[in-house]
């Protein structure tokens, strides 16, 4: 039964109240794409200004394609962490905009006269991107008439067609790069609370061939010792064993080592593990947290990791995360630094969620104008983001002492907002009206 009563509508009346949000909220998003190419084309990069990129698995890619001008990274900033949006994610839609309106004027027209939706112009711009200005020219000219209706297989072929027809060198180059496909992904940012992460790859097959032979060898292996579990976790513990370089086990064991015999190698786990008052006293069951998924886990998981043979393990003293600790000096003693690294978990930005341990220690009142190096006046900033602190107008400040953790931000354009553990939440939202 549903739990709410439907109004009295007409069904042609309910469809067409449905047809007319679904209007409203695409030509809102439209509004949305267009104020991205606007800001992006008001605020492009002069000769000192630091350029906008898309960081991506450690590469500098650009907003948009040869020919579109560059915008001021701080200005792209300020705007995508306006819409909630993170850095990256940000970062594409800003250039997809700005890759649309300047390189591509016929779909862009499509998309400002209502006959396209933001996500088919979306897909297009990401394609052509990589293109030279010619060859985006020729994608546009060939495709912003079937734009509403071309699938991604045929936006593809058309960019490959434009590519090798203005540029048949860049063409063979790029065909040479997607020939080389091979990679080998370890997702370890998406570890599941029982502990365990996917594993992908793409290998040549003479290399798949030799690493399937040696997995099915130690399977095979650990069957003859005893272990009763099922094929495939038998050879998920060989891929482990071939981790740690373990080409063989005994086959002698004892009855009670049966199915999990010693590793040949010490087994080093640094783990970095967070448990609450609550996972504590039972409150919320037995979980904890572990930074290097920042997801969580059961403790008994990590007890079985801990108590697996051979595997040394480093305690850590406790933190009282609420204490003030201070130094005389600039630099930030690694206890302080541990300290706020625990407490805040992540970057302090709006939206941001680079782990802490891989950022800076921010003086929040700068050290040269009497901030202190204490506790409450240092916070976790990822590099891109402490530079805008220092350098691009942005300000911040903790809530107070009674909420440690916490962080009130506002933009060089006056947006605030409230930053914690659990994520970010925007201040004064605009009304109806805009104001």
């Amino acid at each position: 039964m549903p739990s709410r009563t439907p109004r009295l509508l007409r069904d042609s009346d309910a469809l067409r109240a449905a047809m007319a949000a679904r209007a409203a909220a695409e030509q809102s998003e439209r509004d949305v794409f267009i104020a991205a190419a606007d800001w992006a084309i008001a605020h492009v990069a002069g000769a000192g200004d630091v350029a906008g990129y898309v960081i991506d698995t450690g590469m500098m890619l650009p907003l948009a394609g040869p020919g579109a001008p560059e915008v001021q990274e701080h200005a792209v900033t300020e705007f995508i962490t306006a819409l909630g949006m993170t850095q990256q994610a940000g970062s594409f839609y800003v250039g997809h905009a700005l890759e649309a309106c300047v390189r591509l004027p016929r779909v862009w027209s499509r998309l400002l006269r209502g006959e396209l939706a933001v996500w088919q112009v979306r897909r297009i711009a990401e394609d052509t991107i990589p293109l030279s200005a010619e060859a985006a020219a020729l994608v546009d000219a060939r495709i912003a008439a079937y734009a509403h209706q071309v699938s991604r297989t045929q936006i593809s072929n058309i960019c490959r067609v434009a590519q090798e027809h203005t540029d048949p060198g860049e063409a063979i180059l790029r065909k040479a790069r997607e020939a080389e496909h091979r990679r080998f992904d370890v997702w370890l940012g998406q570890t599941g609370f029982d502990g365990t992460v996917d594993v992908s790859a793409i290998l040549d097959q003479p290399d798949a061939a030799d690493l399937e032979r040696a997995i099915a060898a130690l399977a095979e292996q650990l069957k003859k010792a005893g272990s009763e579990e099922t094929l495939n976790v038998r050879r998920a513990k060989a891929a482990e064993m071939l981790a740690r370089g373990e080409q063989a086990l005994p086959l002698e064991v004892s009855e009670s080592s049966a199915g999990a015999p010693a590793p040949s190698r010490s087994r080093h786990l640094t783990l970095y593990v967070h448990l609450s008052v609550d996972a504590v006293t039972g409150a919320l069951g037995d979980v904890a947290r572990s930074e290097a998924s920042r997801s969580p886990l059961a403790i008994d998981v990590i007890k079985a990791w801990c108590q697996t043979a051979g595997t040394t393990v480093t305690v850590r003293p406790i933190l009282d995360l609420a204490s003030e600790r201070y130094s005389d000096a600039y630099e930030v003693p690694d206890l302080i630094r541990e300290q706020i690294i625990l407490r805040d978990h992540t970057c302090v930005f709006p939206y941001c969620r680079r782990p802490a341990r891989s950022c800076d220690a921010d003086h929040i009142d700068p050290y040269e104008t009497g901030g202190p190096t204490a506790s409450s006046n240092l916070a976790p900033l990822c590099r891109k983001h402490h530079r805008h602190k220092t350098h691009d107008g942005w300000r911040y400040q903790p809530a107070g002492p009674d909420q440690p953790g916490v962080y009130l931000w506002r933009s060089p354009n006056g947006v605030r907002f409230r930053r914690d553990r659990h994520g970010t939440t925007l201040l004064d939202p605009p009304g109806p009206d805009g104001s």
